[in-house]
């Protein structure tokens, strides 16, 4: 899976990812061809949010690349929210962020690709 998110758009997923932070402890990342959804449940099971960001929300998807089964992943909120931490800061600063999750490697990677180059 490859997508990537550009503009206005990048806080929106960082707000959807701080909601459900206080819903969940554990993130569950499931690219479809419907586009990527991201949900939690809580510890006891009583609660449970989805976002779904349909494929024109992002500048590029890619769900799986031709002759890979679709992937899922789960990873502590904690960990993928300290890349959201500061949304005022993620609005001034941040142009783009790619997000692709390998699954040879069982990799998540989540790039922030700052103005000027940085």
């Amino acid at each position: 899976m490859k997508c990537l998110v550009t503009g206005g758009n990048v806080k929106v997923l960082g707000k959807a990812v701080h909601s459900l932070s206080r819903i969940g402890d554990e993130l569950y990342l499931e690219p479809l061809e419907d586009g990527l959804s991201l949900r939690t449940v809580n510890s006891s099971r009583s609660a449970y949010a989805c976002f779904l960001f349909a494929p024109l929300f992002f500048q590029q998807y890619q769900a799986a690349t031709p002759g890979q089964d679709l992937l899922r992943c789960k990873i502590l909120m904690k960990s993928f929210l300290s890349v959201f931490r500061s949304l005022a800061m993620l609005e001034k600063t941040v142009e783009k962020c790619c997000i692709s999750l390998n699954g040879r490697s069982s990799r998540l990677v989540v790039q922030l690709h700052c103005k000027f180059g940085l």
